[in-house]
């Protein structure tokens, strides 16, 4: 009985060591595969890890590539800054020398373009009086210093007041002053000499021939033959009635000669009426008055109306009294003379 127990113990351990040796080995195979399993994820995960790894590196570099060329356009642009800030500086010393330049040249010029304008005012106070005592223009004249009374207010300085002041006494005066139309009598003389051509002459008129009454038709032959004598010693022999006796009988050449003459008093007259010479211009009006009288047909209208246009032209004065500008003219190189004595 102890041996059948210790047989069967010994089966049992024997089967249970055999049991014991494959659950070993299939524990072990199973580790095995379970390790293999973990190495095959791991591998997997690393070769992801890798990739992943190397994507970012990638992009890494890609960053770092372009904050480089980022930082190389900052550079540039630092070094292109710098150079435009040092040309800027450099443009700014500039400006401020030639402002300073400037500002000196400007006083220079202020002084220089009053002096200018004093000099022009001093021309158009000249010329003013040039106009008054050659030609009597009163117009003329008072434009000339109108304007320079223009020009002395762009200089508005209390030094110049006084002459100012005796240059407007000047352009009151004359703006007192009658006014004379030398163009309006140039103008109305210029109509009378366009007609003289026209004007009919007083030798000219001749009474109206009566139609010759034909000879009765019961008359004999030498009865018209009588009549016929009569019309012609009729034509051949008139006899007129002169009003003024002393009328002289002018040939065709002497009347050209007389209406070319009576043209040239009446320029002459226009003359005298521009340069304002009243003497002259009275003289030639009155010779043309008295030629149109003595020569040309006093019933015509066209005759009447330039008798009436030179009695007219006679009444109007073409010289006044006119002032001068010495004054002023006084005035502006008194002026000038301090301006003059600093510049030297």
């Amino acid at each position: 009985m102890n041996d059948s127990s210790a047989s069967s113990r010994w089966r049992w351990t024997a089967i249970l060591d055999r049991l014991n040796s494959r659950s070993a080995n299939l524990l072990a195979l199973l580790a095995l595969v379970l390790l293999g399993a973990q190495w095959l994820e791991s591998r997997s995960e690393f070769a992801s890890l890798q990739r992943d790894l190397s994507y970012r590196l990638g992009e890494a570099d890609s960053v770092v590539r372009q904050n480089q060329a980022a930082s190389q356009q900052a550079a540039e642009g630092t070094r292109e800054a710098g150079s435009r800030l040092a040309t800027l500086e450099t443009r700014f010393a500039e400006s401020q020398n030639q402002q300073v330049e400037l500002e000196a040249l400007y006083q220079e010029l202020s002084r220089n373009r009053d002096d200018w304008i004093l000099a022009e005012v001093e021309q158009l106070v000249v010329i003013a009086n040039q106009q008054l005592q050659l030609t009597g223009n009163v117009q003329s004249a008072l434009s000339a210093l109108q304007a320079a009374d223009m020009r002395l207010q762009k200089i508005n300085k209390p030094t110049l007041v006084n002459l100012r002041k005796v240059l407007n006494q000047d352009i009151d005066r004359l703006r007192a002053l009658p006014y004379v139309d030398t163009t309006g009598i140039s103008i109305r003389l210029d109509g009378v000499a366009a007609v003289v051509d026209t004007l009919p002459l007083a030798s000219d008129t001749r009474p109206n021939r009566e139609a010759a009454a034909p000879a009765p038709p019961h008359e004999t032959f030498l009865s018209g033959m009588t009549h016929e004598l009569a019309l012609e010693l009729g034509k051949a022999v008139q006899i007129q009635r002169m009003d003024t006796p002393e009328l002289p009988l002018l040939s065709r050449d002497q009347s050209f000669f007389l209406r070319e003459n009576l043209k040239l008093r009446l320029m002459s007259a226009r003359l005298g009426a521009l340069s304002r010479n009243e003497t002259s211009y009275k003289a030639d009006l009155q010779a043309s008055t008295a030629w149109m009288n003595r020569y040309f047909d006093r019933s015509a209208k066209p005759v009447q109306v330039a008798l009436d246009t030179l009695r007219q032209l006679s009444d109007t004065p073409v010289n006044i009294a006119l002032p001068d500008v010495n004054a002023t003219l006084s005035a502006v190189r008194g002026a000038r003379a301090p301006r003059e004595v600093i510049r030297r």
